[in-house]
């Protein structure tokens, strides 16, 4: 450690002792002057003498004189004078508070003066800000109405036309609905030959709500789309090639989605089918199965397939060789 930061520490640490020996050392106590002025009793005629005066004159007599002490000519008038010197220092003392409680009222006279003055000044410029803003919404109320009225005035001189019904044909709406016809002739449900088809039912005991069915066709990636099914595709994210398509079960077997309906409704169940023919039919009915089980899971179900029986493993290689053995034109087995 440097010599210099060795004596900074030692002249701080003397700097702060001697800063606690001032504080902590008792003022000396000042003693009263046996030089002040008598004060002279107007009835009695003779000096009053504080007490503090006079125990000094009793010890100063004290020590002068250790073997007689004379008595004292005015004995009397300073026992008198006691009473008297002890009720001028109550008096004293009663005027001074007197004048402390008074100075006290006065002064919170001042400080209620002073706050009523700021609040009523506050007042004032609350009033001024609200007149101000006022005026200011009245100004863009009338220049935004004005600025209406002038956008929807009409120029008068402007010619106006008949608008005739449209009787005529179009090349531009022909050939939109040419390629709607087409998209919906060549949809794979539209077009299928074959459906394979699996079922999820819940628990009887936990009945799935409407909402809670929605949920989890949303979570697996499904779209609400035509003929009222969710829809899986290969890629969610673009247009891509139809892996397989959802229904609900009723009473009366398959049906479609209701979104308006569906979150108070309780779904009995849901149908899975995948259309053939499909170009990607294995990569869908891997996709469906997968599927299925997890939302079986996740409503506390189980998957059956088309006969309603328990969608086994032993089932469920036996239908995917059904999918890939599958040709066009080819009957049910």
């Amino acid at each position: 450690m440097e010599m210099n930061t060795i004596i900074g520490i030692v002249a701080a640490v003397a700097i702060m002792l001697v800063g606690l020996i001032m504080i902590l050392r008792k003022p000396k106590p000042v003693e009263p002057s046996l030089e002040a002025d008598l004060h002279i009793n107007p009835e009695s005629q003779q000096p009053v003498i504080p007490r503090h005066v006079r125990d000094q004159l009793l010890q100063k007599e004290v020590v002068t004189t250790t073997e007689r002490v004379e008595p004292s000519l005015n004995t009397e008038a300073v026992v008198a004078a006691e009473p008297v010197a002890e009720q001028t220092v109550e008096a004293a003392g009663v005027e001074t508070k007197t004048m402390e409680i008074e100075q006290t009222a006065k002064v919170d006279e001042v400080v209620e003066a002073v706050a009523e003055a700021e609040a009523a000044q506050k007042d004032e410029t609350v009033a001024a800000e609200a007149t101000i803003v006022s005026e200011n919404v009245e100004a863009t109320e009338k220049a935004e109405e004005s600025k209406a009225e002038a956008e929807l005035s009409l120029n008068p001189n402007i010619e106006t036309v008949a608008i005739e019904e449209f009787d005529g044909e179009s090349n531009i709406l022909d050939v939109h609905l040419h390629e709607q016809q087409r998209y919906d002739d060549e949809s794979a449900l539209a077009t299928a030959e074959q459906i394979i088809a699996l079922n999820v039912y819940p628990n009887p005991r936990r009945a799935l709500s409407g909402d809670k069915a929605l949920k989890v066709l949303l979570k697996y990636g499904l779209r609400f789309g035509e003929m009222s099914c969710f829809h899986r595709y290969e890629n969610t994210d673009e247009p891509s090639a139809l892996m397989f398509s959802v229904l609900r079960m009723t009473d009366n077997g398959p049906a479609g989605f209701d979104l308006e309906t569906l979150s108070g409704e309780q779904v009995q169940g849901l149908a899975f089918f995948l259309a053939l023919p499909n170009s990607k039919a294995v990569t869908g009915y891997d996709m469906m199965t997968s599927i299925a089980g997890l939302i079986a899971r996740e409503v506390d179900g189980k998957v059956y397939d088309e006969n309603n029986l328990e969608f086994t493993p032993q089932l469920k290689e036996h239908w995917r060789h059904h999918v890939i053995d599958y040709r066009p034109n080819q009957a049910a087995v």
